[in-house]
């Protein structure tokens, strides 16, 4: 199978990590994969299985990149595809045209509300923009084939007058990275709380600095340990904090065994790997219900689900985690059992049935 996956970037977040994960095995697979981006968009530290092809010149800002990358993906595209993947608006209908005029197959990969997904402005801030994105995205859902990574990206998409979803490709973790690790050494008595930090609003950052100044440290003494390559505004934080910023996996994994609980902030997310990731290296989960996550947290199971947007709800969840080792001992075990059903040689399994199924349509 020859796949082309048209993407915005090879940056470290959620997206590039699907790219990366689902083609390094399907290259080990036999299946040829190129990754084309814009150019000057590979920030990723270590290199591909797939083939990186970055498209266009190089420029500085990102959404001015998506627009030059655009206009020279479709001359770069390798001839004698199967099937073009694409994971954004702009590039899915750019897939879909391509694909009609070589008279093979396009998909298109959600995963998030991609409609939504700048709603809250952090990066589109231009009311004129985001409504042009907003028109592109609502265009990018009504035609398939469409996979999904969760079943809440799949309602989302049919809300916006979508197709239904042709398939679920859930995202994961590796095994071999990510894994419960020896107690913890050092003299620091504090809880040890753990979180990714990013700067766009809606993943709720923000709103974890004020559910932590809520929390009674005299009985429940604790440091966060933000992992994070943005630079975040912790001005309001009234507790101690420590950053890290991880060069790789190894280490990410490293960072996330040295906590106690992992907390994921988000307003709404298509899936959500870093709780996965946590519960994977025995890390307790608390999580607001954002959606995706649903397809791997259980309230009361594997974590303690609260509402998005509610500090006080959040502060008496880690209050709660703190105090009671019986419970999150109970939380650790229950992560560790169900985690394994999210590996990636398990989702990449999923995503090459689904490719195969869909090109022979």
């Amino acid at each position: 199978m020859k796949v082309a996956w048209l993407m915005p970037n090879l940056h470290v977040t959620g997206g590039a990590r699907v790219a990366v994960e689902l083609s390094d095995r399907m290259v080990a697979r036999g299946h040829e994969f190129h990754i084309l981006i814009p150019s000057g968009r590979y920030k990723l530290p270590y290199r591909l299985s797939a083939d990186v092809i970055e498209c266009g010149m190089t420029v500085k800002n990102p959404l001015l990149a998506v627009v030059v990358g655009i206009g020279s993906m479709s001359g770069h595209i390798p001839k004698f595809m199967d099937v073009i993947i694409a994971c954004m608006p702009p590039y899915t209908l750019l897939a879909r045209k391509i694909a009609r005029d070589r008279g093979i197959c396009a998909v298109n990969y959600l995963l998030n509300d991609d409609v939504h997904f700048f709603d809250d402005r952090s990066l589109i801030r231009s009311r004129l923009i985001l409504k042009l994105y907003r028109a592109l995205a609502k265009l990018s859902v009504r035609s398939g084939p469409v996979l999904v990574n969760s079943h809440w990206t799949a309602v989302q998409c049919v809300k916006e007058g979508g197709v239904k979803p042709s398939g679920f490709i859930p995202h994961g973790y590796n095994p071999q990275v990510f894994h419960p690790g020896s107690a913890k050494q050092g003299g620091d008595d504090r809880f040890q709380v753990v979180t990714v930090g990013r700067r766009e609003r809606w993943k709720g950052f923000a709103d974890l600095v004020n559910a932590l100044n809520l929390v009674d440290r005299s009985q429940f003494p604790f440091i966060l340990n933000v992992i994070s390559q943005d630079d975040l505004d912790v001005s309001q934080a009234e507790f101690p904090i420590d950053f890290k910023k991880p060069a790789d996996d190894e280490e990410l994994a490293d960072y996330y065994r040295s906590g106690d609980v992992f907390i994921h902030s988000s307003w709404f997310e298509g899936f959500g790997m870093p709780p996965l990731e946590a519960q994977a290296c025995g890390l307790a989960v608390i999580s607001t219900d954002s959606g995706g996550v649903r397809e791997f947290l259980t309230d009361q199971v594997n974590a303690l689900i609260v509402p998005p947007r509610e500090p006080r709800t959040m502060a008496a969840a880690v209050e709660r985690i703190i105090g009671d080792e019986t419970l999150r001992r109970r939380l650790i075990s229950g992560g560790l059992e169900s985690c394994v059903n999210f590996t990636w040689d398990r989702v990449a399994d999923r995503f090459e049935d689904a490719l195969h199924r869909l090109i022979r349509i």
